[in-house]
């Protein structure tokens, strides 16, 4: 659920007065300065005095340590968290926002896990949690309104191998909690947000508490987030009066597929082993939120070379393709036709998709293969890319024996006549391939071969179809 502009959406935050848990370090410290950026004072709960130092030494050296007040304090005790809320409201004479951020987690099987350990992660995520709810709704409701926001996670969602079974199990109670709070206090001066990330990279989180290789294969293939980013996220959602804030924006995607099957996306998220990337180190990535697509090819988006996903496609070696058509293309074509083209990882990513069903060249039987494309003549331009590798796809061979197909794309099944293009018109086509990711001039450098590039134009459908 998410609510568009309200009129009472705070339009700046300077002089709010912000209490942020866990806000010396990682998502925290940036939520921490992303605020006293824009003028509001902010109280962190931290645990030890050397994330104390270490933050404080980051806030002077961008001009923002007046702006923070630092109490040290265990939220996961009720006692001592209520007296840190207690504090704040009383040395600013108010509470507008609270983000309930800390966490505790060491990612291991559930038999290799202490009791202990799951008991704190529970304590500090969702105790916390709550204790933090309790003790500032009625000093935001004293005070005529405030924001509580209240931070989730894609593990809580999406319940794959790799995740501690302790952490998904608290970020999935934050997520149910939050969603039924914001519908008791909808309408409310009160606003209560849940903040969803998915992978965020160089945080302590992925430093020292859980290690790269318990990620899934297939993170590797997908965008990840800056603390910074989630932090914007945070702040748009508070001007907006969000309910639920998904960072990147591909997250709603990925939950949707999981919803629609969830044991083909456990199997898939099995496959290829633990991620390769070390996601302790910091990843510079533009925003990947996109905005609804429409089903027109003309109205279709396509974005540059900045485009994270093809720009991770453009660094995939020979071995990586490999395992990105054994874990990518099944995902997308599971998620074409159960969604009838709606939802994709080209779609999630902002780049215009479609699911291509051709006749096999041999066998006649129906071939399936998820393609990204550029609007051309209202219609569609495609490339048998085939990753670079040295032999053309399948399906181009398929197209030149049987030319009618079916483009399934945004809720519609569209017959279509493939037309190998050349001349001036490949170089057109080719031209606005480019723009949609530099990715296809090192699969055409790669493969060593002239790439068939196809121009699919709808049609009526055959009599009998």
């Amino acid at each position: 659920m998410e609510t568009t502009d309200r009129p009472d959406g705070p339009a700046a935050l300077r002089g709010k007065v912000c209490l942020v848990t866990g806000g010396a370090q990682g998502i925290g410290l940036a939520v921490t300065r992303a605020l006293a950026g824009q003028g509001a004072h902010v109280h962190v709960a931290a645990l030890t005095q050397h994330s104390v130092e270490s933050a404080s030494a980051k806030l002077r050296s961008a001009a923002l340590e007046s702006s923070v007040t630092f109490h040290l304090v265990d939220v996961s005790n009720r006692n001592a968290f209520e007296k840190c809320i207690a504090d704040a409201h009383a040395a600013g004479g108010r509470l507008d926002i609270l983000v309930n951020n800390a966490a505790f987690t060491h990612w291991r099987d559930v038999a290799d896990t202490r009791v202990e350990d799951t008991e704190q992660t529970m304590r500090t995520g969702y105790d916390a949690m709550v204790y933090g709810v309790k003790a500032a709704l009625p000093l935001m409701r004293a005070g005529g309104g405030g924001h509580i926001v209240n931070m989730g996670s894609a593990a809580g969602v999406v319940f794959v191998k790799g995740p501690s079974a302790a952490y998904a199990a608290v970020k999935a109670a934050i997520n149910a909690y939050t969603q039924i709070l914001a519908g008791e206090l909808a309408w409310t001066p009160v606003h209560v947000m849940l903040v969803r990330p998915g992978t965020v990279s160089g945080t302590e989180f992925f430093g020292k508490r859980v290690p790269s290789n318990r990620m899934p294969r297939i993170a590797d293939f997908l965008p990840v987030s800056t603390p910074e980013q989630v932090a914007d996220a945070i702040l748009d959602g508070l001007r907006h009066r969000r309910t639920i804030v998904d960072v990147p924006g591909y997250l709603p995607l990925m939950y949707r597929s999981y919803a629609l099957a969830p044991q083909f996306f456990a199997k898939l998220a099995s496959r290829g082993g633990p991620a390769r990337r070390d996601f302790a180190k910091p990843a510079n990535r533009p925003s990947t939120r996109t905005e609804p697509q429409s089903g027109s090819a003309d109205n279709a988006p396509v974005t540059g070379p900045g485009s994270p996903a093809l720009r991770l496609l453009n660094k995939l070696s020979p071995g990586a393709v490999r395992l990105a058509q054994r874990i990518v293309v099944p995902l997308d074509t599971a998620l074409h036709r159960h969604s009838t083209g709606r939802l994709s990882t080209g779609r999630g990513l902002g780049v215009p998709s479609l699911l291509l069903t051709s006749r096999g060249a041999r066998s006649g039987k129906p071939r399936h293969v998820p393609l990204y494309y550029a609007p051309h003549r209202d219609g569609y331009g495609v490339v048998g890319s085939n990753f670079g590798l040295l032999h053309h796809p399948a399906w181009t061979a398929n197209l030149l024996h049987h030319p009618r197909a079916v483009v399934t794309t945004a809720g519609r099944r569209i017959p279509v006549t493939a037309r190998l293009v050349e001349g001036e018109e490949r170089e057109e086509i080719w031209q606005k391939l480019l723009e949609l990711g530099p990715a296809y001039q090192t699969y055409s450098d790669r493969s060593g071969r002239d790439l068939r590039i196809f121009h699919l134009q709808p049609t009526a459908p055959e009599a009998g179809r």
